[in-house]
């Protein structure tokens, strides 16, 4: 299975003015859902590692 570098070309760190009002919006919630989840931030991370990993694979899958 073909990889794909989704960082190439970025930067090794993200600053919030140089992300676009779409992207803005979108850590807002997350954020905000994340406070209210009541979650510990162990499991929080956990869920956002899955999350990630699920759009990465379906990304993937997608270009195939």
């Amino acid at each position: 299975m073909k990889k794909i570098q989704l960082t190439e070309g970025m930067p090794t760190t993200i600053d919030k003015n140089s992300i676009s009002d779409k992207t803005k919006s979108l850590l807002s919630e997350i954020k905000k859902n994340c406070a209210e989840s009541g979650l510990s931030y162990v499991e929080i991370n956990k869920a956002l590692y899955l999350a990630d990993t699920e759009l990465y694979t379906e990304l993937i899958h997608s270009t195939k």
